[in-house]
């Protein structure tokens, strides 16, 4: 007994109609891709608009004193008792 198998699955079709079949269906992906596009771009903008320069040119400082600032814990005030309850 002899069993073959006959590959007949059809041939995929070309990316120009996928891409129309994609762009045509009310796709929840395509939704998805979408949103996420428009995020992306608006992110860029926000990046260029406010990060990309200081406000002015003499507004610099060493990194040295900007990492001090931003790890450097306060210090904190030795507590008097409980203050809360007079």
């Amino acid at each position: 007994m002899t069993i073959t198998l006959n590959d007949r699955t059809p041939p995929r079709p070309a990316l120009r109609a996928r891409i129309a079949g994609w762009m045509r269906g009310p796709t929840f992906g395509r939704d998805i891709v979408i949103v996420l596009a428009i995020k992306f771009a608006l992110l860029v903008a926000l990046k260029y608009a406010f990060f990309n320069h200081p406000q002015a040119e003499n507004m610099s400082m060493p990194p040295a004193l900007v990492a001090q600032a931003l790890l450097s814990a306060p210090a904190s005030h030795p507590s008097q008792g409980d203050q809360h309850a007079r």
